[in-house]
């Protein structure tokens, strides 16, 4: 047996048992990763199956918070997990690049990602900075995702502003706590954040848990 032959059969048999082990969601997942991977953005797969299985796992009026939109390829991820209930989800972001990446106007592209996928109307764009947006913030939160600013100060900020508005067993996440290109995150992180928090865990870059 040819070596490209053998290693093409071992890849079909691990595609087959991967394929066995998936649920229902993941297997919804993979169907729509395509459409999704083409929005701009740094989220990996596993990373979107993840928020879009969190998202499914809320209660029906469940409040999403996501903080750093840009183009919206986390909130499409999100908001199709809130696909036919009644949770929302509020997008905060300057949609200008921020203090991470060039200068832009997003939104536009942002709300066509939204149609595009059919959930603009779950998705609630808030075009501000999180600092701001977190002194009249007075809503309950069941699931609080962090990816905006990755300087230590000001996700430290972001997790002060907002974690109060979690209710007790509400999930918390943070994209890049595991990626050494923003070593800010990371530390923000290990020093204060994951020790707020229960039931911790990571998928790829992506650090998690709940509230106590």
């Amino acid at each position: 047996m040819s070596t490209s032959l053998a290693t093409r059969i071992r890849l079909k048999i691990k595609k087959v048992v991967r394929e066995l082990a998936e649920t229902s969601e993941d297997r919804q997942f993979r169907g729509i990763w395509h459409e999704l991977n083409s929005i701009e953005g740094w989220l990996l797969a596993s990373e979107g199956r993840w928020l879009f299985n969190a998202a499914r796992s809320l209660p029906s009026q469940a409040n999403i918070l996501e903080i750093g939109s840009y183009k919206g390829r986390s909130t499409c991820c999100l908001a199709l997990g809130c696909k036919g209930t009644e949770k929302r989800i509020f997008a905060i972001d300057s949609f200008d690049g921020g203090p991470n990446l060039p200068k832009s106007d997003s939104l536009p592209d942002f709300r066509e990602n939204l149609k595009r996928q059919g959930v603009s109307g779950c998705v609630e764009p808030i075009v501000g900075l999180s600092g701001e947006v977190a002194k009249t913030w007075n809503k309950h939160l069941h699931f609080l995702f962090v990816d905006g600013s990755h300087l230590y100060e000001d996700v430290l900020a972001d997790f002060a502003g907002f974690f109060p508005h979690v209710v007790r067993g509400g999930v918390v996440a943070f994209h890049d706590v595991l990626n050494e290109s923003w070593p800010g995150v990371g530390r923000a992180w290990r020093e204060s954040i994951e020790h707020q928090l229960k039931d911790v865990g990571y998928c790829d870059t992506l650090g998690y848990g709940r509230k106590p």
